[in-house]
């Protein structure tokens, strides 16, 4: 019995899903400030960034991906309620799926610095780094509300005081002034 402990540990461990060059930061861990204008002094070092996709390029060459940058939490995933260092390109030869990497979706790109590029954004020109996609990660949305009350049948509540139908689809059951319970 003791024997089967350590053995459960070890397949509980092995459960995760991300990749290890994504769970794990390389050393060392260059921030995208650090590289902006001057990429092709960092040719080739390896890199973690991650942010939320604007767009997705295809051509024969292969993919691009422009992304605007988020700082990574510590399970690696872009915190989008952070302040962005900038945009990069993040390229591969394989395809990827506008469809599957639709404006908005958060990744987790870990590759190598390949150089920098000038884009046009609206008006404006901007070099950006380009990073070679080793490893990438599609985040799935997280639907959850930020306040810890619920905001959906049949629980309510309301925090202002301003009155509370419950249940929605009785509208006599209205009282004005705060809450009812």
């Amino acid at each position: 019995m003791k024997a089967l402990i350590p053995v459960l540990f070890l397949m509980l461990a092995g459960c995760s899903s991300l990749p290890v060059a994504i769970k794990e930061a390389p050393q060392p861990d260059w921030q995208l400030a650090q590289i902006k204008g001057k990429a092709d002094s960092h040719l080739g070092e390896p890199v973690r960034w991650g942010g939320q996709i604007v767009k997705v390029e295809n051509d024969e060459k292969g993919s691009t991906l422009h992304v605007v940058q988020f700082p990574l939490n510590s399970y690696a995933r872009p915190d989008d309620d952070s302040r962005s260092q900038g945009r990069f390109l993040a390229r591969t030869d394989d395809f990827i799926d506008p469809y599957i990497y639709k404006s908005g979706t958060l990744v987790t790109i870990a590759g190598n610095i390949a150089g920098q590029k000038t884009i046009n954004i609206d008006k404006k020109s901007m070099t950006v780094p380009v990073i070679d996609i080793a490893d990438m990660y599609r985040w799935q949305p997280q639907n959850y509300y930020r306040d810890p009350y619920w905001y959906d049948y049949p629980y309510y509540y309301d925090r202002f005081g301003y009155g509370v139908t419950y249940p929605h689809w009785r509208s006599h059951w209205y009282y004005r002034h705060g809450y009812y319970w």
